[in-house]
């Protein structure tokens, strides 16, 4: 039986630990209930919902850092099923050919068939955070708080290659043209063979890089993290063949907003409470805004001219994409780092006030 609303909120504590960085939530407040005219459902966990939502063969995938990878049909928000890790899930599920791959805080990688059967499990050295498996031509690729990059063959689960970096690797690999594209807490990003991991080229960046970089043309976008006030916060664009400097903007507190990339604009929030559209081609500014009550740490969705964005007082937010106007916002009970998905009625995303939301998309 799922615990109550109230019960799940006055335990959740202010300060968010996660990832080595603290988020505050000074908004949370045990007497919050959420914007129910737009609500179709909402799904308690026993865990923060970073995890972003996938929707594959009728279910709604999405995982918790009480350890479960939940299946909820995505009408009703009943449980089709779960399957029990050994510690939290803070990554997100991809699936591929049917199979879906998912990784935890217990160190493994594991591969499930739909109905939840355990196809097989690869163990890493620590934690794997908030690194989404990515799968091309037959291999998943994920990173690990163990400074390494792993490919790994999406049929049996063998280890094709490691990779070493000299920091932990937090964000998911981005896979294009044969070259895998990875950030690591050591500061740098690194372009790797995909099929023998051998380094191409390394980018030093000020700080952490700790976001999944984005391709567009001829170009790697991606922001550098800054956890203790004094470090880069720069977000750039990359020569994706060599690894040179395009250009870069300075948003002055740090980035852990992977970007979106839509007709040529890529959309990204910051920890300094905003939210960007910036031209891929010049790196000038689009539009900016500060209708944010907390900094950024989800991931943001483009799709049919609205940005969809969650931040850290609670709030999922959706701006128009060519202006900037902000269109609406909904109320959760804490950090939202979830990034959702839509389909053509309803948004779907979770919160770190440990509920899975489902919410009627406007028309």
């Amino acid at each position: 039986m799922n615990p109550t609303r109230r019960e799940l909120l006055s335990a959740i504590p202010a300060a968010v630990i996660s990832g080595g960085c603290t988020t505050m939530s000074d908004e949370q407040s045990s007497e919050f209930e959420p914007d129910y005219d737009r609500l179709r459902w909402e799904y308690g966990t026993d865990g923060r919902v970073a995890s972003s939502p996938t929707i594959s063969d009728g279910h709604l995938l999405v995982g918790s850092m009480d350890g479960r990878l939940r299946a909820l049909d995505p009408s009703t928000g009943a449980l089709n099923w779960a399957f029990e890790a050994e510690d939290g899930i803070w990554s997100s599920p991809t699936v591929d050919d049917g199979v879906v791959y998912v990784s935890s805080l217990d160190s493994t990688l594991y591969a499930l068939e739909i109905d939840r059967t355990k196809r097989w499990e690869f163990e890493t050295g620590d934690s794997i955070w908030s690194s989404d498996p990515t799968v091309n031509t037959g291999t998943v690729y994920v990173g690990s708080s163990d400074a390494h990059v792993y490919a790994v063959s999406a049929d049996t689960g063998t280890e094709q290659w490691a990779y070493e970096t000299d920091g932990g690797v937090f964000t998911g690999p981005t896979v294009h043209d044969g070259i895998v594209y990875v950030g690591s807490r050591d500061d740098s990003l690194y372009a790797l063979e995909a099929d023998t991991g051998e380094q191409v080229w390394k980018f030093s960046a000020g700080g952490h890089v700790d976001v999944e970089a984005a391709i567009y043309e001829d170009r790697i976008l991606v922001g550098s993290e800054d956890l203790v006030g004094e470090r880069d916060t720069h977000f750039y664009a990359i020569d994706r063949h060599d690894g040179r400097e395009i250009w870069s903007i300075d948003t002055h507190r740090g980035l852990n907003s992977a970007p979106a990339i839509v007709d040529g604009i890529a959309y990204f929030g910051g920890r300094n409470s905003m939210v960007y559209a910036v031209d891929i081609e010049t790196g000038a500014f689009v539009w900016t805004s500060d209708e944010v009550g907390g900094g950024i740490n989800s991931d943001p969705l483009v799709t049919e001219g609205t940005v969809y964005i969650g931040e850290n007082h609670g709030y999922l937010r959706a701006f128009d994409a060519a202006t900037g106007e902000l269109q609406w916002t909904f109320k959760t009970g804490n950090a939202v780092h979830s990034t959702p998905v839509v389909t053509d009625d309803t948004i779907y995303f979770g919160s770190n006030d440990t509920y899975i939301y489902a919410l009627e998309r406007p028309s």
